[in-house]
């Protein structure tokens, strides 16, 4: 098959033989033209041949300092340099890469610094690895989880009317993950500025291609999700290049994403841990090998008398040379101190953490690190405007709030399934789309991992990204999103890239529903690093609440009461206002006992205080992370007894954590043991017996009673 450079139409550069997919190559194994010449420019071929000795020559050196103990377990690429320098030659400068873990000569190529690069394998915080900068995302562990990122920001490129094309780079076996769904369908759907690379290298770790799929290539893959998929020689930067370009081309024209199958191989093992004789024969490695890219490209400049051999070894002894140079730069470089395992994972740091670092320095003689006051995290009071007020419910507190972040910050984006058309189920997005239009209010395709995934990468793009998920049940297919993305990227990327993103649900019991629409999961968000979760029980709280969340830098994971969606109504008021997150709100005074309670039962508790012939302080917590210890601490001090109330099981929740501190920090202030009353250490009953395990204010009598009685 021949493709040129001046080629224009899609049609001809993939074609389809009986339902199979012809693979694209210009040069073959010798280095000959197979068919046309493409005309490039000759300094082109003479950048991809020393790009790709970079690569293979970084990747060699790599091996031998793992192998010295120099740096970490270390992902190889050598056999794929034409993939990686083909695609990286074919972007412009401005465009922007989402890798997975072995792109390393993308990432040199597109002008990442060797010291940068060598720092993340040398285990070594990236102090210079600014996204935005040099145009690339950090390395990606979990496999497929970038591909939503990188429609995520091409959803924002396109809405802003940018030429940016976003590529993003895995390989076959993330073919099988549920986020190679959700980018491709996501994409497919919102037709992105988007182009797929998948190095197949016909396996995944030692799992062949064959136990991998059923499909006889990966790019026919792409069909089911509505847009072109293409088929190349992997061992051909020729090939790969044009590819590339045409895909990048058609993207810049607003015409969709593109697969791209790269077909590849990996000489060594998937990384320095891996033991690929397992897996594979020595022979089928040398098979490969002869199709090498680098060979196949010195032939072919040999053949047209572009090709100097004291220039190739030149190159190679450069690149050596750098190599060293940077290994060695970076390993004269002391190690941060302590307070660096503090820092940068939130906009600024949480007290406590202060606290835990102090007291690790104490333990090895350290001395204990002063921070600034800019530096932390303090909590003011809650101040309320002296405007006009009206009477709402949580719901409409919560519309009228992203009304307003909405009218006064373009970056605001509502996403989410149902959130648009008919306002959610709940309706609290109501009016929404209606008044800011479907680019920015988003009815997207059911699925829970694509809608946080693309989310993070619209806030990598610069903007403030809202993500309301049905019901909190449906929250978990998108756990590995917000764990292993959304909380970190400040901390992986040292302050570079904060994630404003507010992740928002319906959470609770209490309205008849079946499972998975009555979970309360707040605990598991609570001990996932980087995350801020908050939680109101009252209209006034919601809005102030997720004003603040909306214009805060930290990602906040948002819980909706649903029980109190519509419970009640609270005079608001109707302008702009932030209530401090981190500040527990005393809900009514008392000097006999401090209840601690959230949510959906601070109504329970209230009642449960008033029946009481005792007083009884309700304190509740509206931020489950980082929650008020302070409030909390001079309460038991003052009272003497604790009483903690939350809905869900009682393991290692939130009243745990309460009681483990209260413990720690005024054990002897304590007249009787603290008691929790939670819920049952068991899955949710199904709704026609919910009130068998409901927590409601008989409930709370009793362990007041316990707590007085102790």
């Amino acid at each position: 098959m021949t493709l040129t450079a001046g080629t224009s139409g899609f049609e001809l550069w993939q074609t389809r033989c009986m339902g199979r997919f012809e693979t694209l190559r210009i040069i073959d194994e010798q280095g000959h033209l197979v068919g046309e010449d493409p005309g490039l420019d000759p300094e082109l071929y003479q950048q991809m041949y020393r790009n790709m000795v970079l690569a293979r020559e970084l990747d060699r050196r790599m091996l031998v300092l793992q192998r010295q103990g120099r740096i970490g377990t270390y992902a190889m690429l050598e056999g794929q340099e034409a993939v990686q320098i083909g695609s990286a030659l074919a972007m412009e400068p401005n465009d922007f890469v989402f890798p997975s873990y072995r792109e390393h000569g993308v990432q040199t190529t597109r002008g990442l610094p060797l010291e940068v690069l060598l720092a993340y394998w040398r285990g070594l915080p990236n102090s210079d690895w600014d996204m935005e900068k040099y145009r690339t995302g950090i390395i990606t562990v979990p496999i497929a989880s970038q591909l939503p990122h990188a429609v995520g920001y091409s959803y924002m490129c396109k809405l802003r009317g940018d030429s940016t094309v976003t590529t993003v780079y895995f390989g076959d076996g993330a073919t099988s993950e549920t986020d190679f769904h959700s980018g491709m369908n996501f994409a497919g759907v919102w037709k992105t500025p988007t182009v797929f690379i998948c190095s197949n290298n016909l396996y995944a770790i030692s799992v062949p291609y064959e136990k991998q799929t059923a499909s006889e290539t990966i790019a026919q893959k792409a069909i089911a999700y509505g847009f072109e998929g293409l088929r190349v020689d992997g061992m051909d930067p020729i090939a790969v290049y044009l590819a590339t370009s045409l895909a990048v081309r058609r993207a810049r024209q607003g015409k969709g994403p593109t697969l791209i199958e790269a077909m590849t191989y990996r000489y060594g093992g998937h990384a320095t841990a891996d033991d690929d004789s397992l897996y594979r024969s020595a022979e089928e490695v040398e098979e490969w090998k002869a199709k090498d890219a680098i060979e196949r490209l010195r032939r072919f400049l040999e053949s047209r008398g572009e090709w100097d051999e004291r220039s190739g070894e030149k190159v190679a002894m450069e690149i050596k040379d750098s190599v060293d140079a940077a290994i060695t730069a970076i390993e004269a470089e002391p190690f941060p101190d302590r307070d660096d395992a503090v820092r940068h994972g939130f906009a600024r740091i949480p007290e406590h953490t202060v606290e835990q670092l102090n007291a690790m320095q104490r333990a090895h003689g350290e001395p204990e690190t002063s921070f600034s006051e800019d530096e932390l995290w303090r909590v003011g009071r809650d101040t309320l405007p002296a405007g006009p007020t009206k009477s709402w419910t949580m719901a409409q507190a919560i519309n009228s709030t992203l009304h307003q972040a909405m009218e006064n910050d373009e970056r605001v984006i509502v996403l989410g399934e149902d959130v648009g058309l008919t306002g959610g189920v709940f309706r609290v997005t109501e009016g929404l789309q209606d008044r800011f239009g479907e680019d920015r209010v988003i009815d997207t395709p059911l699925n829970e991992s694509g809608i946080v995934g693309s989310a993070i990468g619209m806030a990598i793009a610069g903007a403030r990204p809202v993500a309301e998920i049905q019901f909190e049940g449906f929250v978990y297919p998108a756990f590995d999103q917000i764990v292993s993305h959304l909380g970190r990227f400040r901390f992986r990327t040292r302050g570079h890239t904060p994630m404003p993103v507010v992740v928002r649900f319906p959470s609770g019991a209490g309205i008849g529903a079946h499972e998975h629409h009555c979970d309360s999961p707040e605990a598991y968000f609570v001990h996932a690093p980087g995350l801020v979760v908050v939680c109101p029980s009252t209209p006034i709280d919601a809005k102030g609440l997720l004003a603040a969340a909306l214009e805060s830098d930290d990602p906040v994971i948002f819980l909706e009461p649903k029980v109190l969606y519509r419970a009640g109504r609270e005079d608001v008021p109707t302008e702009h206002y932030t209530l401090p997150i981190g500040r527990a709100r005393t809900r009514t005074e008392g000097t006999a006992l401090t209840l601690v309670t959230y949510g959906g039962l601070v109504p329970v508790a209230l009642e449960a205080a008033g029946r009481s012939d005792a007083s009884v302080e309700v304190i509740d917590l509206r931020t489950l992370f980082p929650w008020d210890r302070e409030t909390v601490l001079e309460s038991v001090v003052k009272t003497g007894r604790l009483l903690l109330v939350q809905e869900p099981q009682g393991s290692a929740g939130i009243a745990a954590e309460v009681a483990a501190v209260v413990a720690e920090e005024a054990m002897y202030e304590l007249k009787a043991p603290v008691v929790r009353v939670t819920g049952f250490d068991l899955p949710w009953p199904q709704f026609a017996i919910e009130s068998h395990v409901l927590i409601d204010a008989d409930r709370v009598g009793l362990g007041i009673d316990e707590v007085l009685a102790g």
